[in-house]
């Protein structure tokens, strides 16, 4: 609705927007309805020196200058693919992350219950037979 609005009262449109956590789900979407999206990298927005009150009436306005003045630079906006495999890789570095702060947890809370494994090394099936033993 906004856009055939706005559509009809320009000549030519162009849509700006900060990269940020929500993805690009917006630039697909102005792009596959053939108009024409540019997304910029917050660090590469000029700012001007003392300006730190942020709203986002304020960037707005100040994106649509740097637009027009072409002081904007678009950032590379992943395929759908790609981003998939980002968000798949992201979530298994998480995982591992989870995983060694878990095995920490459980490796302080059995040294505060002075159940010592004296194996070769942690984490291994012997390791694990030993925890499961000495916890019951």
């Amino acid at each position: 609705m906004l856009i055939r609005k706005l559509i009809s009262k320009a000549k030519q449109l162009v849509f700006v927007y900060e990269a940020g956590p929500c993805g690009y789900w917006l630039y697909r979407y102005l792009t596959k309805k053939k108009l024409l999206c540019w997304v910029v990298a917050p660090s590469l927005v000029p700012k001007k020196a003392g300006d730190r009150v942020k709203t986002d009436r304020r960037d707005a306005i100040q994106l649509a200058r740097l637009m027009r003045s072409g002081d904007l630079t678009p950032v590379y906006v992943p395929q759908v693919e790609d981003a998939a495999i980002r968000d798949l890789t992201r979530a298994r570095e998480d995982a591992v992350r989870d995983l060694k702060a878990a095995k920490s947890r459980v490796k302080a809370f059995l040294r505060r219950q002075d159940i010592r494994y004296e194996g070769r090394a942690n984490w291994g099936p012997a390791h694990l037979r030993y925890t499961l033993r000495g916890t019951r």
